[in-house]
């Protein structure tokens, strides 16, 4: 079996969480839709303190990650920080070790401290894609170590992004560009999609105003 088709996804929930009234089963499919432009997927795992998700709509939103394929991990803080990140970066260079590049790593995170350890997958010739939240200042340190950036709130969620941030960029081409085409065309299928519904319809949400996006407009830098 070849492994420049195996895809893993790392989700720090903690650092990037969905709306409280979305539909897990959602998320996730929207997840693994880029994740199949890239390979398939044979780990997906989503990382959080359990304790700090108690509600009950949390455990529901935890129900439908995992029957959906999603593996939960607990990461008790138990006072300490960065624990999630910490996990994380283990089991990045765990799955690097058990599966040889060509491979791709997806990444769901806008924190600083995955930087080196990205940039040492791209040194060995892994295919990084980091899912970015929504969130003011992404430092460039970690978006520049990317082999591909993707927009959390336009990908996963169906939002508008800002006018000035293009929701697929590559800090360097150095992907096919089939690839690059071949996810954008999938993101914004999935923003044009009615069938695809991020948020639970028994709550009241906010009216939205899609604009189609072209393949070509997406891939500006």
């Amino acid at each position: 079996m070849s492994n420049n088709r195996k895809v893993a996804i790392f989700w720090d929930y903690e650092n990037c969480s969905p709306p409280l009234n979305s539909q897990g089963h959602a998320i996730v499919n929207g997840i693994r839709r880029i994740a199949h432009v890239f390979g398939y997927v044979i780990s997906f795992k989503a990382y959080f303190d359990m304790s700090s998700q108690s509600s009950q709509k949390s455990v529901g939103f935890r129900s439908d990650l995992q029957s959906s394929g999603v593996s939960i991990i607990d990461c008790p803080h138990n006072g300490k920080k960065e624990v999630v990140d910490k996990m994380i970066l283990v089991d990045m260079i765990t799955f690097a070790v058990d599966n040889p590049s060509p491979a791709t790593v997806i990444l769901i995170a806008g924190d600083r401290d995955y930087a080196y350890a990205i940039s040492t997958l791209r040194l060995r010739q892994y295919n990084v894609v980091l899912v970015v939240p929504p969130a003011p200042n992404i430092p460039q340190s970690l978006e520049s170590q990317a082999s591909v950036v993707v927009d959390w709130n336009f990908a996963i969620l169906g939002k508008r992004t800002e006018a000035d941030t293009a929701p697929v960029r590559q800090p360097y081409r150095n992907l096919d560009e089939d690839i690059v085409e071949r996810l954008s065309r999938e993101i914004c299928d999935s923003n044009e999609d009615p069938a695809v519904t991020l948020l639970s319809s028994n709550l009241p949400t906010a009216p939205t105003h899609t604009r189609r996006v072209s393949a070509a407009e997406l891939l500006q830098p």
